[in-house]
């Protein structure tokens, strides 16, 4: 974040751009390329993490957030290894303690994550825009994109230990698909969608897949055995996209994560580790 501090007159804007690593480089203090980025750090749609300490002290304008089911969490602070804490974000984005000048209003006691953050090394762009007429410059690929990509046949997934799936619906008609969940600990049931253009796939087939996972097989035996079973056939492009799906709403998690995410949960001593 910014403050009136940092200018210094003398220094002249410099931006030094890197078209190799699509990267836009900033020599000087934040003053000086306030007007090109214009608190950028600020503005993007990035979560502002706070501690427990910073939420509780009541600096900030601040809330809770599952983790399971990101959505905002009203309940009373009690230890929850789910529960993490954030600044709000305005409707545009925008951190809620920037002023109009796109300077920081509580710079001096601004959280942690703030303070340890500097845009002095560069940033990357997430996409470039061509001049009329020129040739469009792929984008790096999307977090779905790589998921994928990094998936071979011998992985194994497992059903999520703190969630449990009531139900599916595949909206056809709306290209829409919406889980209908419950969370371990008393939180009560809650659903969370996203886009879905498998019109072939009943509900009864998403459950039946989705409980193949507890089986313990490599993804290539569970869509063997559920093309199998069923009269549609999936490609394996397809079945990959499902999983990153299923992964995306906490209903299956890759093996290899799985004991390391009970053991940073305090849910397996690390003397049984």
């Amino acid at each position: 974040m910014i403050e009136k501090g940092d200018h210094n007159p003398k220094k002249k804007n410099r931006l030094v751009f890197d078209g190799k690593k699509q990267k836009l480089g900033f020599q000087g203090d934040c003053l000086d390329v306030l007007s090109v980025c214009e608190a950028m750090c600020c503005r993007v749609k990035w979560k502002i993490s706070l501690s427990l300490k910073e939420y509780e002290s009541g600096l900030y304008q601040a809330e809770q957030i599952c983790r399971l089911t990101e959505k905002a969490c009203h309940k009373p602070v009690v230890k929850c290894n789910s529960r993490s804490y954030q600044l709000k974000k305005n409707a545009s984005g925008t951190c809620p303690h920037l002023n109009d000048d796109n300077l920081c209003a509580i710079y001096e006691n601004r959280p942690k994550v703030c303070k340890d953050f500097s845009c002095r090394g560069g940033w990357q762009l997430t996409s470039v825009f061509p001049v009329d007429g020129a040739d469009a410059v792929p984008s790096p690929k999307p977090e779905k994109g790589l998921f994928i990509e990094r998936l071979t046949e011998d992985l194994i997934f497992v059903p999520h230990p703190l969630i449990k799936l009531h139900t599916v619906f595949n909206k056809k008609a709306e290209g829409k698909i919406i889980f209908v969940k419950e969370m371990a600990g008393g939180c009560g049931i809650f659903h969370t969608g996203d886009r879905f253009e498998h019109p072939d796939l009943s509900d009864e087939m998403l459950l039946a897949m989705i409980q193949s996972f507890s089986s313990k097989e490599t993804l290539e035996q569970v869509r063997q055995h559920w093309v199998s079973r069923h009269s549609v056939n999936i490609e394996r492009r397809d079945f990959y996209e499902i999983v990153w799906l299923f992964n995306k709403h906490n209903l299956i998690l890759d093996a290899r994560n799985f004991r390391g995410m009970l053991s940073g949960m305090g849910w397996i001593p690390k003397s049984h580790e």
